[in-house]
């Protein structure tokens, strides 16, 4: 059902946000003010967060709420996740460095081939 994989969907996008910012359900329960129950509940995808509590995680896990519907509707990786909230949190000199380093690995699996 459409609507089950939708609440599973966020529930995992939720369980991988909090994960970025290194934090327990038990500490991002209390920041939100629900149990570590309720938040494990939400993460399986058995439990719609209520708007205020999705507010809440929103802000808390610095979630870009489009980023969150984009990513919801097409599968991205946890890795692709992991990368752009690197990017989303870094200054211009370490992007910089992060395109060059990258552009030089790339490099050089082209001729290690």
């Amino acid at each position: 059902m459409l609507l089950e994989t939708n609440k599973q969907v966020i529930g995992q996008k939720i369980r991988e946000f909090r994960k970025l910012k290194n934090l327990t359900q038990f500490e991002l329960a209390e920041k939100v003010g629900l149990n570590e129950k309720q938040i494990s509940r939400i993460e399986m995808g058995l439990n719609y967060p209520t708007y205020t509590t999705f507010v809440k995680l929103i802000d808390i896990l610095d979630i870009n709420i489009e980023n969150l519907i984009k990513n919801t509707s097409s599968n991205i990786s946890p890795i692709e996740n992991k990368i752009s909230y690197l990017i989303k949190n870094s200054n211009e000199q370490e992007l910089e460095l992060y395109y060059q380093v990258l552009k030089t690995l790339k490099l050089g699996l082209k001729n290690f081939k």
